[in-house]
């Protein structure tokens, strides 16, 4: 009887105590289920709330990715779409063009050697969950500046990347959640922090699919839309689009309202020089500005006005995070907040823009972007115009 009761339990413990597999282990297992399949499709929620920003900014969609090797852009041709208050799009690549289907518009454009439209979008990280290019997960592991640590719970393994800190940023941190009875990635989180503030980046994938995407998959979704729509071809903006005002042209009336008064709009006038400073709160270049501008301001504060002009930001739901950007980057020259209409007569497609404007009220000198040397160099161009 004993013997029996014995051997009862160790077929018992045979069959259900499996045994662990180490967090390394399940790791590369993973990547090499990756690795294996050819095709994905998953519903996906993807949430960024950017440092100040009130609110998160969320995307839904579902993702259609398929490998091609011989692709250099992203190695494979995938499918999604985002509809929300912003927009209404459907974005394909082919390997050959990438495509923005544009469904208020009925209008698709047809990029060719462009991809901003992914790259430099916010829902171009609907595609960036890890399968198509599942080897960066490899040289993570292997770079000795990335700490690598190790979280396990019933379900999930936490693998988590700390990123050296870069500039003002610092606090990066990756962490990507591995569900252990499929060795499948549904959820990826990233934040960093800049001074006080932090940003907060999350990727959580559902009904994941592998191999059942072919390549009429992709022709049954955008197919009917190549039909009805009208299809034209990106041009690219050039030189003379980005081209600023002229020195000498009469530098147009800008019209807005004087933080931190939210009411009352007023004419911007001067009986010094004006240097213009079109800038937001969230762009990092404008922020690199803003200590040059503000010696600029001291220096020649008998002679000049500087004039931080926002065209974002002006809504009075936002003064507290207006107050909580100066409280960090401390600005000593007014703040105007205005209407894209006017950054339109400006010209205004890159921030920071400057523009100098003489009392005579003409522009004097004009400046696409930041530079390390940014005071020098106004300071250079308005001692050629102060008496």
């Amino acid at each position: 009887m004993k013997n029996i009761a014995f051997t009862f339990l160790a077929v018992v413990c045979f069959i259900g105590c499996k045994p662990k597999i180490d967090n390394e282990t399940l790791v590369k297992q993973t990547i090499e289920k990756y690795k294996k399949h050819n095709s994905i499709s998953y519903d996906i929620t993807y949430t960024m709330k950017f440092f100040d920003e009130d609110e998160p900014f969320e995307v839904k969609s579902h993702v259609l990715i398929k490998k091609v090797e011989n692709d250099t852009v992203f190695k494979s041709k995938f499918l999604y779409s985002r509809k929300d208050s912003l927009t209404e799009v459907s974005k394909y690549y082919d390997t050959d063009f990438l495509y923005v289907i544009n469904h208020r518009e009925q209008k698709i454009t047809r990029y060719k050697e462009e991809f901003s439209p992914i790259k430099g979008a916010i829902d171009g990280n609907l595609i960036d969950t890890y399968f198509y290019n599942i080897e960066k997960i490899e040289k993570k592991l292997n770079k000795e500046e990335i700490q690598v640590s190790f979280k396990d719970s019933t379900d999930f393994l936490k693998l988590t990347f700390q990123y050296s800190d870069f500039e003002d940023y610092y606090g990066m941190e990756e962490s990507i959640f591995i569900r252990k009875s499929t060795k499948t990635i549904e959820k990826i989180t990233y934040q960093a922090k800049y001074k006080n503030q932090i940003q907060i980046n999350k990727w959580s994938l559902s009904n994941i699919k592998f191999d059942e995407v072919q390549e009429s998959s992709f022709e049954k979704v955008v197919a009917p839309y190549f039909e009805e729509y009208v299809v034209e071809e990106y041009k690219p903006l050039t030189e003379e689009d980005y081209k600023l005002l002229e020195n000498g042209t009469p530098a147009p009336e800008i019209k807005g309202k004087m933080y931190p008064n939210y009411t009352e709009e007023i004419t911007l006038k001067s009986d010094k020089i004006i240097v213009l400073d079109f800038w937001y709160t969230t762009c990092m270049p404008c922020i690199k500005a803003i200590p040059h501008l503000n010696k600029l301001q001291e220096n020649y504060k008998d002679y000049i006005e500087v004039v931080g002009v926002n065209p974002f930001e002006g809504k009075e739901n936002q003064k507290e995070k207006i107050e909580a950007f100066l409280k960090r980057e401390p600005i000593n020259y007014p703040i105007l907040f205005t209407e894209h209409t006017f950054t339109n007569k400006y010209n205004i497609r890159v921030y920071p823009t400057l523009y100098i404007i003489g009392k005579d009220g003409k522009v004097k000198f004009s400046k696409l972007g930041t530079s390390d040397n940014l005071y020098e160099e106004l300071e250079a161009e308005l001692k050629k115009i102060i008496p």
